[in-house]
């Protein structure tokens, strides 16, 4: 035992020795290489005025160096350390030089250069976030009237069923923009520099914007208490929407507040189809909503609305007023404009159905379908985006056409269960397709399997609404119970002029048809 243990003493010995041996050979020299960074380089050094950016300077072999900063800009001018942190006092578009000198001929992204660098860093200071929040009465024929007077409790007195229009100067480069409504409509709004609230409820109403933006960090929030009261109206009642819910019930939006003692259900009536059959049905009430006291909600005796129904709603004039007394005109065949949304499948994916997680298009590859396909751009815009700060811009080619599919994230369908599938998009310009001619569209659908007979979602035909944000749907059925990735389709080809269309808010909900 004695002399296993002397024998592997000599071993361990043996191979320390080996090991010091080839230490002394090792080359420990490292090569100049110039390596910079700054605290805000992710976010392309931009800061709000009066904050600091750190910078640093972690280079290899540097004999000297040298931070230069313009004169008046931020509390340091010179600077030879190694890390910097300087405060910005002045808005713009400032260079920072940073000039050195190495040992010898340095790196700089694997490349060689001199001995003496100097390196330009480009910051951008921007001001601080500011809502000087504006409001006009918005006259009948449309046009701007007198301003409203900004202060708590000022009642503005805004008659029933007029509209109220909000602005501000975007100042500070907010990303994301809140507004809260209080009995507006709408009661809500995002994205917007400006909004337009019409008042149906007579009472009085604040409101409150905030715009903010995360990194750089900037928040300023404008609110008012009081600011409107809306009173009543001799102006002539309409109804403004016809809406399906997801409980069956009809929603007959008006312009305002309805009386709810001088609703009666037998003057009203409804006419359903379905895919072409006619339904039968019986009002079973109708009455006021106790939330939205400018809505009447209709319900049939033993049956309800479906999303894949064909409705339209009459009124024959009798006994029904507002409750600032005007009667209600009769109206007929009023068809349904829009059905209440369920819940968003894609919210709990991780698919990115706002575009707020893509940076450029490398969630949205190509699908190498070749020919006219290929022939469109697909980029992530800041600039409009109708929630959030991004939007997907498809720029097809005149005669073109786009294929994309979403690869960093799959929703789950079932097989039989059909899905409502939206999308909002915006165009400013629908180009020139010749009559008889398909017009543009996009198409989405669900990979694998693919079910091509998918119609448009939308089409821009010659009646389509620019300049604006527009909501398209369209019902899917499921082929198969599995995961899917969305496949989306762009077609321009008989439209001979190039076609740009923002994407936002994509939408996947499972709906229910009638039995």
């Amino acid at each position: 035992m004695k002399k296993l243990l002397k024998f592997i003493t000599v071993l361990i010995i043996g191979f320390i020795t080996i090991i010091s041996c080839q230490n002394d050979d090792v080359d420990t020299d490292v090569p100049s290489q110039r390596v910079i960074f700054t605290s805000e380089q992710s976010q392309a050094n931009q800061i709000r005025v009066n904050t600091s950016l750190t910078f640093g300077d972690v280079s290899t072999g540097v004999v000297s160096r040298t931070w230069a900063f313009p004169e008046g800009v931020a509390n340091v001018t010179q600077s030879n350390s190694d890390v910097v942190k300087a405060i910005f006092t002045q808005v713009g578009e400032h260079n920072v030089t940073l000039s050195q000198v190495f040992e010898e001929d340095a790196f700089v992204d694997g490349e060689l250069r001199g001995r003496e660098l100097d390196t330009t860093i480009v910051v951008t200071v921007i001001e601080p976030i500011a809502v000087d929040l504006r409001a006009n009465y918005i006259n009948p024929d449309g046009t701007l009237g007198a301003a409203l007077t900004m202060n708590n409790n000022a009642e503005n007195e805004v008659i029933a069923s007029r509209a109220v229009r909000y602005t501000f100067d975007l100042v500070g480069e907010p990303l994301n923009i809140d507004w809260t409504l209080d009995g507006g409509d709408p009661e809500t709004a995002t994205g917007t520099n400006q909004v337009d609230v019409t008042y149906k409820r007579l009472g009085t109403y604040g409101i409150s914007v905030d715009a903010n933006t995360n990194r750089p960090m900037g928040q300023a929030i404008a609110a008012f208490s009081n600011l409107v009261k809306v009173i009543p109206s001799t102006d002539p009642v309409t109804l403004d929407g016809v809406r399906g819910r997801r409980d069956g019930t009809l929603a007959l939006e008006f312009s305002r507040e309805m009386d709810e003692a001088t609703v009666v259900s037998d003057q009203f009536s409804i006419n359903v189809e379905n895919n072409g059959t006619p339904i039968s049905v019986t009002i079973q009430s109708v009455q006021v909503n106790p939330a939205e006291r400018n809505i009447l909600l209709v319900s049939l005796s033993g049956d309800q609305i479906y999303i894949d129904d064909t409705v339209s709603v009459s009124y024959t004039a009798g006994s029904l007023f507002t409750t600032d007394g005007v009667q209600a005109d009769s109206f007929m065949d009023i068809p349904i404009d829009s059905f209440e949304q369920g819940e968003n499948i894609l919210e709990s994916t991780t698919i990115d159905y706002s575009f707020e997680n893509s940076a450029d298009d490398a969630n949205w590859p190509y699908q190498f379908w070749g020919g006219k396909w290929e022939l469109y751009d697909f980029s992530v815009d800041f600039s409009r985006a109708r929630t959030g700060s991004r939007s997907g811009v498809v720029d097809m080619q005149a005669n073109g056409g786009m294929i994309i599919a979403h690869t960093a994230g799959k929703l789950p369908i079932e097989s039989g269960k059909t899905y409502e599938i939206g999308v909002w998009v915006y165009v400013e310009n629908i180009g020139n397709t010749p009559a008889g001619s398909n017009n543009p569209d996009l198409r989405i659908y669900l990979r694998p399997s693919p079910d091509f007979g998918t119609g448009p979602n939308p089409e821009f035909n010659a009646s389509f609404p620019t300049g604006e944000w527009v909501y398209s749907s369209i019902l899917v059925t499921g082929n198969a119970s599995e995961e899917k990735e969305l496949l989306i389709r762009g077609d321009n080809e008989f439209n001979n002029m190039p076609i740009k269309i923002y994407m936002d808010d994509l939408f996947v909900s499972e709906v229910e048809l009638r039995p």
